[in-house]
């Protein structure tokens, strides 16, 4: 016979039992809940910190850019840029990261490579043109056409994404006898800016790959709206290789990109009285010489211009370089000319 205290208590404890039960479900499912809210906000705080790092602008380029303390011409960083442009030729607005650029199945497929013109197809026909307008609405195509110029493996497929590809074509069959085509595994376009340059709708441009550092382009819009890659200045094309330069030392010109400072201490030359002393480097060598220039003569005031505005340090400069005695001679190299700014040669005409 069942004793009526036990029975009277049984509903009690099987109350409270479904009560501590409800709540342990309760206390469960609330922490369920909490671990997929962290684990969701983990993602997407590893998702943007990875766009971020993906897309962020050198420092030391903004700050050469927007640094308003100074008048800037030419200079940036040379290490990691092909070519240094100006601060009052760069649009004040601050680029747009690529973290905000469209998703890769909204880009526009790389343009299809058309026969070269029979005249280059400058913006200079353009007349008032000076700068590319609204350049951040034009990122699909600019990230299209720096795609296909780095994917390209041929001379013909690359020159139909080369600005003033008549003259250029030449320098490239010379320059890729020696160097061979790179392999970038293409991963997205960084920042973009507009650049005035009066007569041409010049830009800059950040290149990302997955298996190389980051490349900046100096682009061109040309008249009919589509965009080109300056070649020279991306490989910092010269009519002779360095090394060859420093060991024949020649007596002709020779064009060269390079990189010039002033001397930290004065050299030992024979340079004539009145000139101006640089020590030069090619950007991937380590070695230096010395060359000279008549700081009197007029046409060099553009170079005087762009050594001030980067502050005598690390300018990056296109030379028409030669020694003026015999080879071996030990003397500092003379500078003949100064073409271009920076690493970009603006004038269709030259070589």
């Amino acid at each position: 016979m069942t004793d009526p205290i036990i029975a009277d208590n049984d509903p009690p404890r099987r109350s409270r039992t479904r009560r501590r039960e409800a709540m342990v479900n309760a206390i469960a499912t609330v922490l369920g809940c909490m671990a997929l809210v962290v684990m969701i906000a983990t993602v997407v705080r590893v998702v943007m910190v990875k766009l971020w790092e993906s897309a962020q602008v050198n420092p030391e380029y903004v700050q050469s850019v927007y640094d308003t303390g100074t008048e800037r011409a030419w200079s940036g960083n040379t290490q990691r840029q092909t070519a240094l442009l100006s601060e009052e030729g760069v649009k004040s607005a601050q680029p747009r990261l690529a973290a905000e650029a469209p998703p890769p199945e909204e880009r526009t497929a790389p343009p299809t490579p058309a026969a070269l013109p029979s005249t280059p197809n400058s913006t200079l026909a353009l007349g008032a043109t000076s700068t590319i307008q609204d350049i951040e609405s034009k990122r699909q195509k600019i990230e299209a056409t720096i795609r296909s110029f780095f994917a390209a493996n041929a001379i013909d497929k690359k020159l139909a994404f080369v600005r003033d590809p008549q003259r250029v074509r030449p320098l490239m069959e010379n320059f890729y006898q020696q160097h061979p085509f790179e392999s970038r595994e293409w991963k997205n376009l960084g920042w973009v800016l507009s650049v005035e340059e009066s007569g041409y709708r010049l830009g800059y441009a950040q290149a990302i790959f997955d298996n190389a550092e980051p490349v900046s382009l100096i682009i061109e819009e040309l008249a009919d709206n589509s965009f080109r890659v300056d070649w020279e200045s991306s490989v910092r094309y010269g009519e002779i290789g360095w090394d060859e330069f420093v060991r024949t030392q020649p007596a002709a010109p020779k064009l060269l990109r390079v990189i010039a400072s002033k001397p930290r201490h004065t050299p030992s030359t024979e340079a004539p009285q009145g000139s101006e002393i640089l020590e030069i480097k090619h950007p991937e060598k380590a070695d230096a010489i010395y060359a000279y220039f008549d700081r009197q003569d007029p046409k060099f005031q553009p170079l005087l211009q762009q050594l001030q505005t980067g502050n005598w340090k690390d300018v990056p400069l296109t030379l028409r370089l030669c020694y003026p005695g015999p080879a071996g001679s030990g003397k500092s190299a003379r500078i003949a000319d100064v073409e271009g700014k920076g690493w970009l040669i603006l004038q269709e005409t030259k070589s």
